[in-house]
């Protein structure tokens, strides 16, 4: 059973999701939060496997509660999937800077039951725009206007991630970022599926990504397309 935090700062949207997940035979709801201070806390008290969290609340930001619960450096972070009814570039992208695993919009509640399996699988699944932006806009490299610390500072360069990588990795993670599933990877490059879920299991521990969508977008980055 899939433990799941809900996160949102109305009560008749969290009654909605739990109501949602509790139609299903393998998600389970262990609690709710109606902000992002007690999300933090409720978080690290109970430990569940997803937490489905909203950004624009009242009782702290949903994007520093991602950070404390999934961000970079963080012991045992939680996988955080964020589900809001905003599709502004500020939240899209400082979701995933902030290391969400997925980005979900609120007209898309039927997403949401996927979107957590994938997620305690070190999968990532967002509303297929959202997917398609994103890729657009990293290819254009448009989003690195944006990549700047809180304090306005540059962000420091990235690792040679590309030097890490052998040929059939670099062939895996191309494919990857075309939006293929491990199944279609397999076909396409003659191999197991095991072996394929093997080779993304090494690339995200080489790279530090917390899943497959912060791969494809580095493998987007540095014109490893399809």
């Amino acid at each position: 059973m899939i433990r799941t935090l809900i996160v949102d700062d109305v009560g008749s949207v969290r009654r909605s999701l739990r109501a949602l997940l509790e139609t299903t035979d393998d998600i389970s709801v262990i609690g709710e939060a109606s902000g992002g201070i007690q999300a933090i806390g409720l978080a690290r008290a109970l430990r569940p496997d997803v937490v489905l969290m909203d950004l624009r609340m009242p009782d702290g930001d949903g994007l520093d509660a991602v950070e404390a619960l999934s961000g970079i450096g963080v012991t045992d972070p939680i996988p955080v999937i964020v589900f809001t009814t905003f599709h502004l570039d500020e939240y899209l992208y400082g979701a995933y800077e902030r290391g969400a695993v997925g980005f979900l919009l609120k007209k898309n509640p039927g997403d949401i039951p996927a979107a957590i399996r994938a997620a305690v699988n070190a999968n990532a699944l967002q509303s297929p725009a959202v997917r398609e932006r994103l890729l657009a806009d990293y290819a254009r490299g448009s989003h690195r206007a944006r990549r700047t610390t809180r304090a306005g500072a540059e962000p420091a360069a990235e690792p040679r991630l590309v030097d890490m990588l052998t040929e059939r990795e670099l062939e895996v993670v191309a494919a990857l970022a075309g939006g293929l599933s491990n199944k279609q990877i397999a076909a396409r490059l003659n191999l197991g599926e095991n072996t394929v879920k093997w080779h993304i299991r090494n690339m995200l521990d080489k790279s530090g990504a917390t899943d497959r969508t912060q791969l494809a977008l580095w493998a987007v980055r540095h014109g490893l397309n399809p």
